[in-house]
């Protein structure tokens, strides 16, 4: 499954890494994490107007997901939570990963598949199964 990343995940991943991601991917197949280009921008403007802690986190996040994940020009948009649902929305093959509350449940009430993490588990919404 190809995973879009939004900015809250990756500075999250940075500040607590996921321990537990081989057992998700034996439970639902192989994730592909995909960081849009626009993501990666946020994660610049962050890392330019923060301070120092917060800069190096997402500079970190920035380094991490050129180096692991797949960088993809998906498009351009001021609103980076309403480029993601929309696009997600448009392609049903991806999902999404995020901690963003309010996106969370617009992506759910979408029905397009999310993954979060809470309290040091990860949490998969609205997986359905073709077949």
């Amino acid at each position: 499954m190809e995973i879009i990343c939004d900015t809250s995940f990756l500075i999250a991943l940075v500040s607590n890494p996921v321990k537990c991601l081989d057992k998700v991917e034996y439970e639902i197949g192989k994730l592909r994490f995909i960081v849009p280009t626009f993501v990666l921008d946020e994660l610049e403007l962050i890392k330019k107007k923060s301070g120092p802690k917060k800069s190096m986190i997402a500079n970190t996040a920035i380094q991490i997901s050129k180096l692991k994940f797949e960088i993809k020009d998906i498009g351009k948009s001021k609103n980076v939570d309403n480029e993601i649902l929309n696009y997600t929305i448009k392609n049903r093959r991806y999902g999404v990963a995020t901690l963003d509350g309010i996106l969370l449940n617009r992506l759910k009430d979408a029905e397009v598949t999310t993954i979060t993490l809470s309290k040091n588990k990860i949490i998969i919404a609205n997986r359905y199964f073709e077949g």
